[in-house]
């Protein structure tokens, strides 16, 4: 198992810090699709620690969204937080995937990453126009 040892400790310091903060739909989109790329090298080791960043990453964006949400018309709340529960089990899926090495038939640890920056970008675009209108 991969463990964030083998990063110099001076860029991982640096990243480790930078990251603690929840980050944006931009950088979340970027994470993703350094899972996508990782999924499509076939390499196992690092397609399971970008899924671990991005999991992490993605649990630090949801509680800090999750005041933000709140404020929104209830009916589109209930359904950003099914897109959002959506996002979650499919980031989750594949991050078991990765943890076993993408087992065979590989394209499938492909697929749910591919799927996984298709959904987070249509979240994005949805959470974007919710939360810049006001509330009802």
């Amino acid at each position: 198992m991969p463990t964030d040892s083998s990063y110099p400790s001076s860029p991982r310091s640096h990243w480790i810090a930078r990251q603690a903060l929840p980050l944006g739909h931009e950088a979340l989109l970027t994470l993703a699709r350094k899972v996508r790329a990782a999924a499509a090298d076939t390499d196992p080791e690092r397609a399971e620690v970008a899924a671990r960043h991005f999991s992490a990453a993605l649990d630090r964006h949801l509680q800090a969204e999750a005041g933000p949400l709140s404020r929104v018309v209830p009916a589109e709340a209930h359904m950003l937080k099914k897109g959002q529960d959506r996002i979650c089990a499919l980031a989750a899926d594949l991050l078991a995937d990765a943890s076993r090495g993408c087992p065979v038939p590989h394209r499938d640890c492909c697929a749910r990453a591919g799927e996984l920056v298709a959904l987070l970008s249509l979240q994005a675009r949805d959470e974007h126009h919710a939360l810049d209108r006001p509330a009802a």
